[in-house]
């Protein structure tokens, strides 16, 4: 610890001290490296930032799980996909259809054509994880389709088309009025 005559003595040594006068000793000043009320403010905003952040981390984090999850559904051998019990009695049934990347959004409303995991599109099985759905009205035209069609990435381009969609997403049959989960 300093003595008072050594902490006197460096401060008349002191530039600063010289400049502003030897007043108010033992307060920050705002000069320097030293804290200040700018450099709090900004610590103040970089841990609002931070809290955004995180909370950004964890929806993508939820995202990335549903799109593991239908990656791993396609991954299946092709035998184990045609164990699985399908609905036989889809076809023609209205419904609507959530978005595959967020399954709160209505993005559609068409008729189930099919959900053989046989029936090929563009020459490829939809396999076990999807349907075909005839899309009638289109609720959110940007809303990217599961699988490119025709060159197509939105279904803005897919109105009155046949279009592949995945079963993971929420698809609410019309005249049941009860969700479906295929």
């Amino acid at each position: 610890m300093r003595s008072s005559t050594s902490t006197s003595q460096s401060i008349n040594k002191d530039p600063i001290a010289q400049v502003f006068g030897p007043k108010h000793q033992g307060r920050v000043r705002g000069l320097g490296f030293r804290v200040t009320p700018t450099s709090v403010r900004e610590t103040t905003q970089s841990s609002i930032l931070v809290r955004k952040l995180q909370g950004d981390f964890q929806r993508l984090e939820e995202k990335h799980k549903q799109l593991a999850e239908l990656v791993r559904s396609q991954q299946m051998p092709l035998s184990s996909r045609q164990q699985q019990n399908y609905p036989p009695n889809l076809r023609g049934k209205k419904c609507k259809i959530f978005d595959w990347l967020c399954t709160s959004k209505l993005v559609n409303e068409g008729e189930i054509e099919t959900n053989d995991p046989m029936h090929l599109v563009d020459g490829i099985p939809i396999g076990g994880g999807a349907y075909l759905v005839y899309v009638e009205r289109v609720f959110e035209p940007n809303a990217f389709l599961w699988r490119n069609q025709n060159n197509w990435t939105t279904l803005d381009n897919a109105l009155g088309e046949i279009i592949p969609w995945p079963k993971l997403s929420r698809l609410f049959l019309l005249k049941t009025r009860i969700p479906y989960d295929g």
